[in-house]
């Protein structure tokens, strides 16, 4: 019998996510054993020991459904945060920092509205929109590589709902000061949702929440994530800070459970984990100052980065090419051709082993 269940015309527009060739992938395509992957942004020094320890201790509760609210990881980020004076009451939960975003465009957003979002950037945000078969503002990116925050000023009309500020931004890895993302929030009107995902904001040491309260910033939701610095990409955690009233509304839509209880276990130990914190920043440091000065080297033009990855220019080198070509050496990285840059890869910052690997490779390629 032939299908004949429709979607609504918008479902077909969209283009599913494509994710980065895990390593297995790779070894079985190409036949190759130690696999570099430099692709997906993760942690390279694995999770937080804290965090696999209180994985382990947790797994006799399986048979348990997680707390559904997610009260102590929330008591504990409030103790995380306590400087800024915020409550348990201030937080909600994600499966990743993306279930998050999908959950505010669903909470807030008529038919007929719209979203702004910067390009590229991170996907979730047109998913999100594309989704509800939402009108998607883009917004490109400045001539060096950043959100170009006056044009997105510009985009927004009586339609506008919410607008995504990425900082620092994926896949570019460029960034505001705090200050000036204030000035950026202070234009927009209180009505616009500002949507500030700080995913690898460890990496910067500098939030918008040094500069803001929610008393008097109510539409503002500030997003972090457990994947990238403290190295729980696997478990999908996220969350969301933002004022209690927003919350209660996101809460409503949220779904029963969404939250795993080894997630909430692991999120609570990484939480702790400040010696593995420190490390993770200092080795992405010290490895970032190691790929600029190979960069220069090579004659290889890059983007300096306030994150975990770096987004090189290769010229007249087609990203695709050089991406077969390093898949062939062993060295997974991310071909930048499908956001607009045929020339550029993005690559994680990875160990120095890794990193060396990559930097063979690239000079076995082009030189």
């Amino acid at each position: 019998m032939p299908f004949e269940i429709k979607s609504p015309d918008y479902i077909y527009k969209i283009e599913p996510y494509i994710p980065g060739k895990p390593v297995e992938e790779v070894e079985r395509e190409k036949g190759l054993k130690n696999i570099v992957k430099l692709a997906s942004n993760e942690n390279p020094l694995g999770p937080s020991p804290l965090a696999v320890k209180a994985i382990r201790n947790h797994l006799k509760n399986l048979n348990r459904y997680p707390d559904g609210s997610g009260f102590y990881l929330k008591k504990d980020l409030s103790e995380y945060f306590k400087n800024y004076k915020l409550k348990a009451e201030n937080f909600i939960l994600g499966n990743g920092s993306n279930e998050l975003i999908d959950i505010a465009v669903r909470t807030f957003c008529n038919k007929d509205e719209n979203i702004i979002a910067p390009f590229p950037s991170f996907v979730a945000y047109y998913l999100a929109a594309e989704q509800l078969g939402l009108k998607l503002k883009i917004s490109n990116l400045s001539k060096d590589y950043k959100l170009d925050l006056n044009s997105m000023l510009k985009f927004i009309d009586n339609k506008t709902k919410i607008i995504f500020v990425s900082n620092p931004n994926n896949p570019t890895g460029t960034y505001y000061k705090s200050k000036e993302i204030l000035q950026f929030i202070k234009n927009v009107r209180k009505d616009i949702l500002v949507i500030v995902d700080e995913a690898y904001i460890e990496y910067i040491n500098e939030s918008i929440l040094d500069l803001i309260s929610f008393e008097e910033y109510g539409n503002v939701l500030i997003l972090r994530t457990f994947s990238k610095a403290y190295g729980l990409a696997g478990l999908r955690i996220g969350y969301g800070i933002a004022c209690k009233e927003l919350l209660s509304l996101m809460d409503r839509v949220r779904e029963p459970f969404n939250v795993n209880s080894l997630s909430l276990a692991a999120g609570q130990a990484a939480l702790k984990d400040e010696d593995f914190i420190k490390k993770v920043i200092s080795v992405n440091d010290a490895e970032k100052k190691y790929l600029y000065g190979e960069f220069q080297l090579l004659n290889i033009d890059y983007v300096e980065t306030g994150a975990n990855f770096i987004l090189v220019d290769l010229k007249d080198n087609k990203a695709v090419d050089i991406n077969e070509k390093l898949l062939n050496k062993g060295v997974i990285v991310r071909p930048m051709n499908r956001f607009g840059y045929e020339n550029m890869i993005r690559i994680t910052i990875g160990k120095h082993n890794e990193n060396l690997k990559l930097i063979r490779a690239l000079k076995s390629i082009i030189m």
